[in-house]
């Protein structure tokens, strides 16, 4: 009877019907060109996220221009005046651009995210490269749902 069952079990998973949810197959545009305000690992990041999700078959060809600023600011002080907490917010203005270099569209993108500052620097240093990094994943992720709704 556990043999069966299992057999059973295992038919029923095996056809539970994935599909990835970002495909190049699916999606409508070509990137042709890719413009970045800065060259570094976050806005790498982006480029690489969404020439993955480029469809080299596309007749829609799309020149992408990226802008990311990272701002810092202090919120709260400790009795000292020294900062006690910080802020570090993400901006990624992204604007697309046709063949003839018109605007098709652009957005803005926006994540922060709030911390307590560690007295020890490297450790405070490795901890906002690590939250860089998460912040622009979310907006990556916001930026392949907008792409993927471009018409």
């Amino acid at each position: 009877m556990k043999k069966i069952f299992l057999i059973i079990t295992m038919l029923l998973l095996s056809n539970c019907g994935y599909a990835p949810i970002y495909s190049s197959k699916d999606s409508n545009f070509k990137v042709v060109s890719f413009k970045k305000n800065i060259n570094n690992n976050l806005t790498n990041y982006i480029q690489n996220s969404i020439s993955v999700f480029s469809n080299e078959q596309s007749e829609k060809k799309l020149n992408i221009s990226l802008n990311l600023t990272e701002n810092f600011s202090v919120i709260l002080k400790n009795s000292k005046g020294d900062p006690a907490r910080n802020r570090l917010t993400i901006n990624v203005e992204l604007t697309l651009l046709d063949i003839n270099q018109s605007i098709v569209m652009s957005r803005t993108f926006k994540e922060s995210f709030e911390y307590n500052i560690d007295d020890n620097k490297f450790k405070l240093k490795q901890y906002e490269k690590n939250i860089k990094f998460n912040l622009v994943e979310q907006i990556t992720q916001e930026i392949l749902e907008f792409l993927a709704n471009v018409k």
